[in-house]
């Protein structure tokens, strides 16, 4: 399992991806020059600010200002904390368009939405991975910044969307999508979607294509898809490894499905992407597609 990586210093913004899971930790913030942001995506974390406690979960932005002494714990050993975290200073683009950096004071944004949340995951994975392997880039700073700017606004706009009259989605499906995204190695299937939302598979696809503008089936394999690029980008799996790693039985028609989608075969796209940076590939606290085989369908 890949835990607690970071970039060290000179390299700003400094990037860092944490896990921790069955111990008791706790420890201080040591870097209080600059903005922080954590995106927890494992369980939950405790910030102790003087006599404040503030935790934040799965799904929620933590911003922090500059000079604000402060130190951490995982909230609850068993269930643990997983983040990533950005040491950063606001871009101009981003101090015109948010108010939030006016504030110096802790700020917390929920992101409800699944697709939202794994877009801003796979924004701060990126940003994590060009501070590991291109350290040395031109290109890393204006990078960096493009996706840190990606990943605010993502989040501003989920906000916006949380403050209007409902997001036209039905909320049985939006805990089916849930479901899905928690796990996309599950065999979920149109019809186990449906049990999770508790309707019949008939009135479960009217009412996502109502919300969504597509069937469920082409949300789940086009979300499946774009990780499997992310992941055949980033990881050293095989291609066998990714399809099962995104949910598909077959590594032939995986293949197949992919071509369609990017013009490339999975080995192919690796190659031509590759090429673009120096350093070997990480692997990821991913299941091998041997344990995925075991896993029944939800």
């Amino acid at each position: 399992m890949r835990q607690n990586i970071g970039s060290s210093y000179p390299l700003f913004p400094r990037t860092g991806f944490v896990r921790y899971e069955g111990e008791e930790v706790a420890w201080r913030e040591e870097d209080l020059a600059n903005w922080n942001l954590y995106f927890t995506f494992l369980g939950a974390g405790e910030i102790l600010i003087g006599d404040e406690n503030i935790q934040t979960t799965h799904g929620e932005l933590l911003l922090l200002p500059p000079k604000l002494e402060r130190s951490y714990r995982v909230a609850d050993p068993k269930v643990g904390w997983g983040f990533y975290f950005l040491h950063f200073r606001p871009t101009k683009n981003v101090r015109q368009a948010l108010r939030w950096f006016d504030r110096l004071r802790p700020q917390q944004f929920g992101v409800s939405d699944p697709t939202m949340r794994n877009r801003i995951t796979a924004a701060l994975e990126e940003m994590f991975q060009i501070n590991l392997r291109a350290p040395d880039s031109k290109l890393r700073p204006g990078l960096l910044d493009a996706l840190l700017e990606s990943v605010l606004f993502r989040v501003a706009s989920a906000q916006d969307r949380a403050g209007t009259a409902g997001s036209g989605i039905d909320l049985r499906v939006e805990k089916a999508i849930e479901h899905f995204h928690n796990d996309f190695s599950a065999r979920h299937t149109v019809d186990s979607l449906a049990r999770v939302a508790n309707l019949s598979r008939s009135q479960f696809c009217l009412l996502f294509r109502v919300g969504m503008g597509c069937s469920p089936h082409e949300y789940m394999e086009e979300r499946r898809l774009e990780l499997a690029r992310f992941y055949l980008i980033t990881t050293a799996y095989s291609v066998g490894e990714v399809a099962a790693n995104v949910g598909f039985d077959d590594p032939f028609y995986f293949s197949a499905r992919f071509k369609r989608r990017f013009e490339l075969s999975p080995s192919a796209f690796r190659t031509a992407r590759s090429r673009e940076w120096a350093s070997p590939l990480w692997t990821p606290p991913l299941r091998k597609a041997a344990e995925i085989s075991k896993t029944k369908d939800s």
